[in-house]
């Protein structure tokens, strides 16, 4: 691993541990009323804002559904703009996320250190990745992130990836963002 790739994966391990803790602590700076009003603050700014944080989302570590409620919260009487925002915020940080790993050079440890493991599940997702990925995005309790940088790893081909997480991801967004509606709107 290069100097460089060793730093970026430090600076990532320190930012991730920092907000992790971060989070423990002051749960309060995730909590969807505390981010709206941060968001308001933006003024005419506000829908631009939402875009920036829901495709940044993997950075901050703030949850999809936390979002997705904040989504609601802002815009309650343009659900399709929110599922549209969320899913687009869902799609591009899943790219971000699928190539994160590659970009720290962790897809070679890994390979080096399991390689048979490594092209079984390799193989695996080239011949039934499409639908690894559906049931994975699809299942509520389960981070969409794993499967991303797993997929990544493996080389999985992006456009079946994207595809996947798009149809499993769908009727989770649909649900969050009828019930944050209803909830909230």
């Amino acid at each position: 691993m290069t100097p460089v790739r060793r730093i970026a994966l430090g600076v990532w391990l320190v930012v991730t541990i920092g907000l992790s803790i971060l989070y423990a602590t002051r749960p309060e700076l995730i909590n969807p009323i505390n981010l709206v009003g941060l968001l308001r603050q933006a003024g005419t700014g506000v829908l631009l804002g939402y875009v920036v944080v829901s495709i940044l989302r993997p950075v901050t570590l703030v949850p999809s559904t936390v979002l997705i409620i904040v989504g609601t919260l802002l815009f309650p009487d343009r659900s399709v703009l929110v599922f549209v925002v969320s899913l687009l915020g869902v799609v591009v940080s899943s790219a971000l996320i699928y190539y994160f790993f590659d970009v720290l050079g962790l897809t070679e440890t890994f390979e080096r250190r399991h390689p048979r493991q490594i092209r079984w599940l390799e193989n695996q997702l080239h011949q039934r990745g499409l639908w690894i990925v559906v049931g994975w995005s699809v299942f509520p309790f389960v981070p969409t992130d794993a499967i991303c940088y797993v997929a990544g790893t493996l080389r999985m081909p992006i456009g079946k990836f994207l595809i996947g997480v798009s149809i499993g991801e769908i009727p989770i967004i649909a649900f969050y963002v009828a019930g944050g509606t209803w909830l909230f709107g």
